[in-house]
C-alpha cells in the first residue's frame, strides 16, 4: 500500500533530528500527535535515522475533526498563520468562523445565481 500524503515527511524529519518532542512537532505543523508518530514510524521503517523522539506533554485537540487540510492548502495558509503567530489549523478555523459570522459563504463561493 502506498501513502497518499508525504507532505509531512520533510518537516517531521527535520524537527525529529533536532530532538523536538512529538507534541511540539504536532503543534508546529498543525497536526495531531498521533499523526506525527505515524509519520515517524513510517520513516523509521523505511530507513530514516534520527534520535528517538520524546512524547512530550499531551497536546489538546488540533481541530482535526473539523478541518482536514491537504498539503497545498496547508502550505498556502502557513505564511498567514505564522504572520499571526498561530497554528495553520487554528487560522483555518478562524477563517471559517469569520465567514459564518459575517455571512460570506455565498459571496465567497459565488455558486448561486442572483436575481437582478
Amino acid at each position: 500500500m502506498t501513502r497518499h500524503d508525504d507532505s509531512l515527511d520533510a518537516p517531521v524529519t527535520e524537527l525529529a533530528a533536532q530532538a523536538v518532542p512529538a507534541s511540539e512537532i504536532a503543534r508546529r505543523l498543525g497536526v495531531t500527535t498521533q499523526r506525527v508518530h505515524s509519520v515517524l514510524h513510517y520513516l523509521r521503517r523505511h530507513g530514516a535515522a534520527f534520535p528517538p523522539v520524546r512524547p512530550g506533554k499531551p497536546c489538546g485537540p488540533q481541530g482535526a475533526q473539523l478541518t482536514r487540510l491537504n498539503a497545498e492548502t496547508r502550505a498556502a495558509l502557513a505564511p498567514h498563520a505564522i504572520a499571526r503567530g498561530m497554528e495553520t489549523k487554528a487560522l483555518a478555523v478562524r477563517i471559517l468562523d469569520v465567514v459564518i459570522r459575517d455571512n460570506l459563504i455565498d459571496a465567497i463561493l459565488d455558486d448561486k445565481e442572483t436575481n437582478p
